[in-house]
């Protein structure tokens, strides 16, 4: 009798869906990736592994985590979200307290969600994100704002090293009656931060690049106002936006607001208060 001599049969296997656990700003997540059925060999996920290189300085999450399923399909999630937002080819649908990221693929898609998502959750915890960069100086944090091209990452890259919290995305957040920037993962261009710790708000400065280094007080509606273009918010829920006005406002009233004249190098950093 003749022996068969094919492939051996081999059952596919579903793997544990792996988790991903992270805290930005002391807001705690967990990350559920696809599962791989892979057949005779473990699987790699390569959006778990970038993510969880890309997010290794936050890794770990206190309290309950705000959860994020990753689907492996485009399927349209069901019911009527919360908050929902489409990037590109990527989709959020946020619903009653988690989260569902379809069509992601790759990290920088992935990452794109998060700060939407973190956009939204931010108003419930009295915080917001905002285009700047963050330089902590004798344990104060100084937030330099502004729009594309205006010098965050300059400042950044004059800043003493390991004193960058963002370079581009700064987190901030009103706790037991002060306001704290925090590190983010959301770096820009000068790649700078990563750095999971936070400091008091000492100002947020409007920059203005110039031949000579500046500073000059902004009122408490000059200060909304340059605050407004550059607040990343992605819902346009009534709701939701009177919300971020409130929380806007509470900085304009609490935190000193200044333009910064600035030119190209480390002088810059003598003009600033104290």
């Amino acid at each position: 009798m003749g022996r068969h001599l094919g492939a051996p049969h081999v059952a596919l296997v579903r793997r544990p869906t792996p988790a991903l656990e992270f805290s930005i700003g002391g807001v705690p997540f967990r990350v559920f990736f696809p599962t791989d059925y892979m057949s005779g060999r473990e699987a790699v996920n390569t959006l778990y592994h970038s993510a969880a290189a890309r997010y290794a300085a936050f890794q770990g999450a206190d309290g309950d985590p705000y959860p994020i399923r990753v689907l492996d399909s485009d399927e349209p999630t069901q019911g009527v979200p919360d908050f929902s937002y489409e990037w590109q080819e990527a989709r959020l649908h946020c619903r009653a307290g988690e989260a569902v990221f379809s069509g992601v693929r790759n990290e920088y898609a992935f990452d794109s969600l998060l700060r939407m998502l973190f956009s939204w959750i931010l108003l419930d915890r009295s915080g917001f994100l905002l285009h700047a960069a963050t330089v902590v100086r004798n344990g104060r944090a100084y937030v330099f704002t502004g729009c594309s091209g205006a010098g965050k990452s300059t400042l950044a890259s004059l800043a003493p090293e390991g004193s960058v919290l963002t370079d581009e995305i700064s987190l901030l957040r009103f706790e037991e009656g002060a306001w704290r920037a925090y590190g983010t993962p959301f770096w820009g261009e000068f790649r700078a931060g990563d750095v999971n710790s936070s400091a008091p708000v000492a100002g947020i400065f409007r920059l203005l690049q110039a031949p000579e280094n500046r500073v000059a007080p902004l009122r408490r509606g000059e200060l909304l106002r340059a605050l407004l273009p550059n607040v990343l918010f992605f819902s346009a829920q009534p709701a939701a936006n009177g919300r971020l006005l409130e929380i806007l406002s509470g900085v304009a009233e609490e935190i000193p607001g200044y333009d910064l004249e600035f030119r190209k190098d480390r002088t810059v950093w003598e003009v600033l208060p104290a």
